[in-house]
This record gives C-alpha cells, sequence and structure tokens, in this order.
C-alpha cells in the first residue's frame, strides 16, 4: 500500500513500506526513492517537501506526517487523514 502526503509547501509525497524499511518520494517525480527506518522517516519527509527542521513549525508538521504514514501503514489504513493531518499542522503553525 502506498500514502500520498500533502505538505503545508504543497508538495505531495508518496511514502510506502517494504518490511521495516520506508521509502518516500515526491508523488510528481519519477526519481528513485529514499530509503529508511522508520526513525528517519520525518528527516526523509522534510527533505523531500522543504521544510526546514530548524524551524519548530516545520519540524513538528514532519514529526506529525511521518508519526501517521507509519501508524497508517502498519495498520494498513489506506485513504484519508494524511492530508488531515497536514492541515491541523498547518492550523498549529498559525496558533503558535
Amino acid at each position: 500500500m502506498k500514502l500520498t502526503l500533502t505538505t503545508s509547501t504543497g508538495i505531495e509525497i508518496v511514502v510506502w513500506r517494504d518490511d521495516e524499511m520506508f521509502h518516500a518520494r515526491r508523488a510528481n517525480e519519477a526519481s528513485e526513492p529514499q530509503i529508511c527506518l522508520g526513525v528517519d522517516l520525518f528527516e526523509v519527509i522534510a527533505e523531500l517537501a522543504n521544510l526546514d527542521l530548524d524551524a519548530m513549525p516545520d519540524a513538528a508538521e514532519a514529526v506529525l506526517l511521518a508519526d501517521d504514514a507509519q501508524r497508517r501503514l502498519r495498520d494498513g489504513a489506506g485513504n484519508g487523514r494524511a492530508e488531515e493531518d497536514a492541515a491541523a499542522g498547518e492550523d498549529w503553525r498559525r496558533s503558535s
């Protein structure tokens, strides 16, 4: 199963899992995916989405998206929440 995450920067990222490894790439590019362990997925998402991990709102968004993607891929829940979570992250950004 693959998930498409939409970030606050407007970049869509496709994420999937193969055993213990996660794969991620920009949705609109036919490039080789970046491969990482779950613990590093937030860094890969941040890089692909042009999020600045030194900025608290961007780092929080990357962590939320990575946590949600890992949970949904583990539980087999395919559609729905990633874009809502990104929107919730955007709301959080505005309230800080």
